[in-house]
């Protein structure tokens, strides 16, 4: 059994992360922390988890040795730590943005949270385009939400050859990506309907999305991403916009490009036309999965391609990838712990 501790176990993601490494085969809970809850049953604040385990919150200053740490922390929370952190786990998985990006493009996205100097470099944990950096990985980032569903998107497109790098995305998120510490804007009179676009530019996803892009394809692309939010608390859907790089011909290229892409891949599903009554990706019967539904359409008049990618932003976009990541890190069965497909209606 490998021993993991959760750093910072009791927002949202904390307790995703909780509730699948609690069921996992092959994974021992050894500790959980929070500021907050400190000496609190897991299922005080997390009441998914009732019944499942007699663990209680440790503070963060009381973390353990063990050999993997999971870091549920806020932006800048593993970094102000990391010092004692790598002391303690020879494998670290981050959820929070700390270590997501190369150097030079984290200094000019999160200023307030510069990186020290002597961190090791991270694998970023995209498992459908990394898997084979991630065995034996002792660092590991995992993506932004509405990055990773929206790179799932991007990349086939990219790596064909198939459009010009300049892409818009439109990211719809749940009122859950906010994180469980409320604010004006997440109170729930405020909240529960709201259908704004809260962040047209200067989201810190456009930086992830170049980035990262160039990092796995060699093609730096230049992102127009929007965030918007919706009435909804779990899921994410991404419009990504891609404009073809030569006039389009074949309307099924693009189809085939994603096709074989995620052809072996087993959390990624591709809505073919005619196929489905939803013939459109939607979080709502993905909620809880660590799956994504993805489709594409093309628009040959205006040389147009449009991907829209639906996620649970805590699963696969935080939580389920980090359990992915650590089963391929530790030459698991990717699936393992991840087997959950959905409930329909919800």
């Amino acid at each position: 059994m490998t021993r993991v501790a959760v750093l910072g176990a009791s927002g949202y993601t904390g307790g995703e992360v909780l509730r699948l490494l609690l069921a996992h085969p092959a994974v021992e809970v050894v500790q959980a922390t929070s500021g907050q809850f400190a000496g609190k049953r897991l299922d005080y604040p997390h009441p998914s988890l009732r019944g499942m385990s007699a663990l209680r919150f440790v503070p963060h200053e009381a973390l353990e040795p063990c050999d993997v740490l999971m870091s549920c922390l806020p932006q800048g929370g593993l970094i102000e730590r990391w010092a004692r952190v790598r002391e303690l786990a020879s494998r670290v998985i981050d959820l929070s943005a700390d270590f997501r990006l190369d150097p030079t493009d984290h200094e000019r996205w999160y200023k307030k949270h510069p990186r020290p100097t002597d961190v090791p470099e991270f694998t970023y944990a995209l498992p459908e385009w990394t898997a084979s950096q991630l065995p034996g990985a002792r660092y590991v980032a995992v993506p932004g939400c509405m990055a990773h569903a929206s790179l799932l998107g991007i990349l086939p497109l990219v790596c064909a050859g198939l459009v010009k790098p300049e892409l818009v995305v439109d990211a719809k998120t749940g009122s859950s990506g906010g994180g469980a510490t409320p604010a004006l804007s997440s109170h729930h009179p405020e909240r529960a309907s709201a259908l704004r676009c809260y962040r047209p530019v200067g989201h810190r996803h456009t930086g992830e999305l170049e980035n990262i892009v160039e990092r796995l394809t060699g093609t730096r692309p230049s992102v127009h991403f929007s965030a918007t939010a919706v009435p909804s608390v779990r899921g994410i859907l991404s419009t990504v916009h891609c404009f073809a790089a030569r006039p389009i011909v074949d309307e099924n290229e693009p189809l085939r490009a994603i096709a074989t892409a995620y052809r072996e891949k087993p959390f990624v599903r591709l809505i073919r036309p005619n196929t489905s009554a939803s013939p459109f990706p939607e979080p709502g019967p993905l909620q809880g999965t660590n799956y994504c539904d993805l489709a594409v359409d093309v628009d040959p008049d205006r040389n147009r391609i449009v991907v829209n990618v639906a996620i649970d932003n805590l699963v696969k976009g935080a939580a389920g990838t980090a359990v992915h990541a650590l089963n391929l890190m530790l030459g698991r069965p990717e699936t393992e712990g991840l087997g959950f497909r959905g409930l329909h209606p919800i």
